[in-house]
């Protein structure tokens, strides 16, 4: 492997790590959010209920989960996973490319001097 197509190979792993640094990100805001989210939507319910009382953190939560805004948070957050676990797949396949180049480039090094190259 020449120094060009090496210099090319970790350019494209620390691409892939900025990619993946900013899928992990974005898996963590949504995460956080989503809690936010239903603790929002739960303070809601309790508000706008019309029976008069207050409802139980079971009822609340039960209500705060069938909300179309926590389902559509919920599959937005399932895309962001995909796309980290993705990005760390590839990452986890460059890095396995770069030790089998390396291992072979020492392992001709060694019989290279061998046979006294």
């Amino acid at each position: 492997m020449s120094e060009d197509v090496l210099e090319q190979k970790m350019e494209e792993l620390r691409k892939l790590g900025e990619d993946h640094a900013k899928a992990k990100g974005q898996l963590s805001l949504l995460d956080h959010n989503r809690k936010i989210l239903l603790s929002t939507l739960m303070k809601d319910h309790m508000i706008s209920s019309n029976t008069g009382k207050l409802e139980s953190v079971n009822a609340q939560e039960r209500e705060a989960r069938a909300d179309p805004k926590y389902q559509n948070h919920i599959k937005a957050l399932a895309i962001a996973i995909e796309n980290e676990s993705n990005l760390l797949w590839k990452k986890k396949l460059v890095d396995m490319n770069f030790e089998a180049w390396k291992t072979k480039t020492i392992s001709q090094m060694k019989e290279k001097k061998q046979y006294g190259a």
